[in-house]
């Protein structure tokens, strides 16, 4: 039995299967160039949700009366809505730290919704969402506190 050499292996010429594999290579690559240019690239979107014609909402103390030591009724404008409320409160010293600086903090404690009418006394659901809420404590605990109506003692 004769033994053959890789190099005497008729079937394999390594001169043309490096070039064969380097053309493969090479169009490959023009293709995928050729590809690439043609795609019409856009900057990715992002995920967070916009809304046309959106506008944060606004608030306002139209009237505010102290009934008690703890408690006091107000009227809110909310986007041109009268929102009246009901509302419970306690009282403290506070200052910023700052000789001179104290003052009486108030904070919200318990709200109740009325009835809501717009401008022309028409009734409305109650539409109100909890930040409305949190917003609505905020503006009569300022109002309060500017317009120093209750001392603490």
């Amino acid at each position: 039995m004769e033994q053959k050499t890789i190099q005497s292996n008729s079937a394999l010429h390594f001169g043309k299967a490096v070039f064969a594999t380097w053309t493969a290579a090479s169009i490959s690559v023009i293709a995928i160039a050729a590809a690439v240019s043609s795609c019409d690239y856009q900057a990715a979107h992002s995920s967070t949700v916009t809304y046309a014609n959106v506008q944060p909402s606004s608030y306002g103390v139209m009237t505010l009366n102290i009934t008690s030591d703890n408690s006091g009724e107000a009227v809110i404008n909310l986007d041109g809505f009268r929102v009246p409320v009901k509302f419970l409160f306690d009282k403290h010293p506070d200052s910023y730290g700052v000789p001179g600086s104290e003052f009486t903090a108030v904070d919200i404690t318990n709200l109740e919704i009325g009835q809501i009418t717009d401008a022309n006394g028409n009734n409305y659901k109650d539409f109100t969402i909890f930040d409305d809420h949190l917003n609505i404590n905020a503006q009569i605990a300022a109002y309060i506190e500017k317009s120093k109506l209750v001392e603490a003692i």
